[in-house]
């Protein structure tokens, strides 16, 4: 049994999907892990929330879990860092209420806000000023949508905070969020929060409800006695301010020179470059400060993995009933995926079912489909088209400086065949670092920063952050591929004009019925 002479760290990774709880060593080897699915709830089509005291309920149990399965004792625990989803909104009043429910970065019910901002000018103001244009699950757009939608609730708005920050109050009683998250609201010049920003949007009466920033690897309070009934932990364990999921992903994976890529496979995909600065990404993704001196350029897709399991769940469910375990089961994906070439005999597959980052509207498309084709070339379309949109994003970001290196995460860099994919697509070497959780893993190093146990992050990853597998690309796989990305970008933008259609049909449908 771990004592408090063998520190462990404990890094918490609240998901879209799940509440992961992960317990390291300070070599960086997993000694327990607990997941819990989160608690979403969808009211009505485009929205998806989270009720915040069930959402705490559910991560008190998982932090219950790990604690428990792992022959740990609470006192070994030297340091916590927590991990959220980025975006999306949650909000407190002032006597640290939530306001409402919070909102989360896959909902899209403030299309109409930023369209109405597009058309006026005030997209292209806020971009002069922050460096991206505002998009459905911002929190600026959100708040947006509340001030006119939901007046009461934006009155009552004292403390903004995100997903992760929401779990660090109720661990800490602090109300604060990192560096990563705060510069949402940057002046990108500045690096600093920007009050012009939200007089731009007519959202000046907010500006004030900016949280403090502390240091992603500082300790930034400490498990109450509350919270420690609550979770298992020892009253007063130091939590670290820890890191937006984009940000620990990449330094649990390995990333966080200026140079080197991470790309996350899981329910959204990720596609992550780091930088020097906040200007060099020609490829319209969004600049977030790091560590140090560094920046994370990314842009996501909003339908990665999940895109996987939507369709195995509708269309594969004999496989699974064969199947022994869920490891049996992806290993028949995989082989059914291995079987069928380059090109899914002719098949594209447009991973886009919860739109994407750039337009809500856009969907998701199997294009090509004729009666020949079967669930192995479908499914084989399915990795191919999150490899081709994923890769894609990446080299853009990265093709002012090039790659040094590319790191591969999340529920995907399990299947050898999907890794080999992607550095056959990107025509790049692919590591797939050990170990499964690499938002925990980020966040834990996070928190042996913290408290004393590295002494810099280069150190810290450099013991922490191992190598399990590397795929080198094939030239002429890589050749192939070229042609299935063009036949990719034709297919995507061929069928905007359908989903803009299809799209009216459905707001028209939906007021009717209304």
């Amino acid at each position: 049994m771990e004592t408090a002479d063998d520190p462990l760290l404990l890094g918490v990774d609240a998901g879209l999907t799940n509440v992961k709880a992960a317990v390291f060593d300070t070599d960086g080897r997993e000694r327990a892990v607990a997941v819990r699915p989160t608690p979403n709830e969808r009211p009505r089509a485009g929205r998806v929330e989270r009720d915040l005291p069930a959402f705490w309920d559910v991560t008190c149990e998982t932090i219950r879990a790990v604690l428990g399965e792992s022959t740990v004792e609470a006192d070994a625990i030297a340091g916590v860092g927590v991990s959220g989803h980025g975006h999306g909104l949650y909000a407190l009043d002032d006597r640290g209420q939530p306001v409402r429910d919070g909102i989360t970065s896959l909902d899209s019910r403030a299309s109409d806000v930023v369209e109405a901002w597009d058309e006026s000018g005030r997209s292209e103001a806020v971009r002069a000023i922050t460096g991206y244009d505002p998009f459905v699950a911002d929190p600026l757009s959100i708040l947006g949508w509340i001030r006119q939608e939901e007046p009461a609730v934006y009155d009552a708005i004292d403390r903004l905070l995100f997903c992760k920050d929401y779990l660090k109050y109720r661990l800490t009683d602090v109300v604060c969020t990192d560096e990563m998250e705060a510069s949402v609201f940057y002046d990108i010049d500045d690096e600093a929060y920007s009050s012009e920003l939200f007089d731009t949007l007519g959202l000046g009466d907010c500006a004030d409800a900016l949280p403090p920033v502390v240091q992603s690897t500082a300790v930034c309070g400490e498990v109450t006695a509350a919270a420690a009934d609550e979770t298992g932990l020892e009253a007063g364990t130091p939590v670290a301010s820890g890191l937006h999921d984009v940000g620990a992903v990449a330094l649990g994976s390995g990333a966080f020179r200026p140079g080197q890529g991470s790309l996350i496979v899981g329910t959204w995909g990720q596609s992550i470059y780091v930088s020097a600065d906040p200007n060099t990404a020609d490829g319209g993704g969004l600049s977030r400060r790091y560590l140090g001196d560094a920046w994370l350029q990314y842009r996501g897709t909003r339908s990665a993995a999940a895109a996987v399991d939507w369709f195995t769940r509708e269309c594969c469910r004999d496989w699974d009933d064969e199947a022994a375990s869920d490891a049996a089961f992806y290993a028949r994906l995989n082989e059914a995926v291995a079987e069928v070439p380059i090109g899914s005999n002719g098949l594209v597959f447009l991973p886009n079912l919860q739109g994407s980052t750039d337009d809500p509207d856009e969907r998701g498309a199997f294009v090509g489909l004729t009666i020949e084709h079967d669930r192995a070339a479908m499914v084989r379309s399915i990795y191919e088209g999150v490899a081709l949109s994923l890769s894609d994003r990446l080299l853009e970001l990265a093709s002012g400086d090039g790659l040094t290196d590319v790191r591969l995460g999340g529920g995907g860099a399990k299947s050898a065949v999907w890794s080999q994919m992607f550095a056959d697509v990107l025509g790049e070497r692919v590591a797939v670092p050990t170990g499964q959780e690499a938002g925990a893993r980020g966040v834990a190093i996070c928190a042996g920063l913290a408290v004393g146990l590295y002494d810099d992050v280069e150190s810290a990853v450099e013991r922490v952050v191992g190598v399990e597998r590397r795929h080198d690309p094939t030239p002429a796989h890589t050749d192939a591929y070229r042609e299935v990305h063009d036949a990719y970008r034709l297919a995507a933008e061929g069928t905007a004009a359908t989903w803009e259609k299809l799209t009216s049909i459905e707001r028209e449908t939906q007021t009717n019925d209304d």
